[in-house]
C-alpha cells in the first residue's frame, strides 16, 4: 500500500481468498473420508460426487 501498487494489492487478496477456500475444500474432503473409513463403496462415492464438480470461472477473471 506504501507503493500505492493497487494491483498487486488487489492480487494479493484474491490469491489469499483463493487458498482460504481451496484449504476449506481440502478439509472438507479429508473429513469425508474420515467419516467414510472402511465402508465399502464409500471412496467410490466419494470419488463420483468429486467428479461431478464442475469449474466455473470467476467473473472477474474471465476480463480483460
Amino acid at each position: 500500500m506504501e507503493e500505492r501498487d493497487h494491483a498487486t494489492n488487489s492480487f494479493l487478496q484474491w490469491f489469499v481468498t483463493e487458498q482460504v477456500e481451496e484449504e476449506t475444500s481440502a478439509t472438507e474432503i479429508f473429513n469425508k473420508i474420515k467419516l467414510i473409513g472402511d465402508a465399502p463403496g464409500g471412496l467410490f462415492m466419494l470419488d463420483r460426487e468429486l467428479g461431478a464438480q464442475v469449474f466455473t470461472m470467476p467473473a472477474a477473471a474471465g476480463q480483460k
